[in-house]
């Protein structure tokens, strides 16, 4: 009885080990296809953005500057800055490198995760760099529920770690991003970028000469 019970136990764990990837995969699967079908009658938008950038260790410099943000499907964005500091640059290539789900397997080996929170427990995508020699080791995207757009994402850095948090709002039916704020901790620089986008205009004519290459996102 003894060995049989033995079998049972070792067959049980064989089993659980099986289905934990298994269970990993779909979840990531399910995450990036509610990304992916997230408000498919947004083709384009153009809108204006104002940005509050500063310095959060010495010097603490602090200034507003504005750009205008342009999206088209299935993978591009832009944003346009004028006169944006130096020491926010960083922040310039990875709101638009990282680009769109459509766009990640490019560049990224995309698994998921989950966090314990105070209501129980939270499933994010891992996204890991597919070159592993630049100073990032990876992004998590942590998807919003009522939008099922990405709410937060970390960049997580060998030296530091940049952090942004997003929020939507119903304009003319579609979700969309109405705030930005972003927590730089590059050491030795601590910066924010805080932006408010607004006058969105939607399935507007935006022009593909509006789109430049993107950076790497490894590089900050």
């Amino acid at each position: 009885m003894r060995p049989l019970v033995v079998a049972v136990v070792a067959g049980v764990f064989a089993s659980l080990a099986a289905a934990a990837p298994l269970r990993a995969q779909d979840e990531t699967s399910m995450l990036l296809a509610k990304l992916a079908a997230a408000d498919p009658g947004l083709q384009t938008y153009r809108a204006d953005v104002a940005f509050d950038v500063g310095l959060k260790t010495f010097p603490y410099l602090r200034r507003t500057v504005h750009g205008n943000a342009y999206f088209k499907r299935p993978a591009r964005m832009e944003v346009v800055f004028t006169d944006l500091p130096s020491y926010a640059r960083g922040f310039s290539n990875l709101y638009v490198g990282l680009g769109t789900p459509a766009d990640w397997e490019k560049k990224f080996v995309i698994g998921s995760a989950q966090e314990r929170t105070a209501g129980g427990s939270v499933t994010y995508l891992v996204l890991t760099p597919r070159n592993a020699d630049h100073r990032l080791r990876e992004v998590d995207v942590y998807v919003d529920a009522a939008s099922a757009l990405p709410g937060r994402i970390v960049w997580r850095y060998r030296g530091g770690h940049i952090e942004l948090r997003q929020r939507f709002a119903q304009v003319e039916g579609h979700e969309l991003i109405v705030a930005q704020d972003t927590d730089i901790r590059m050491p030795p620089v601590h910066a924010f970028v805080n932006s408010r986008i607004s006058n969105y205009a939607l399935n507007v004519d935006v022009q593909d000469s509006i789109f430049t290459k993107k950076p790497d996102p490894s590089t900050p």
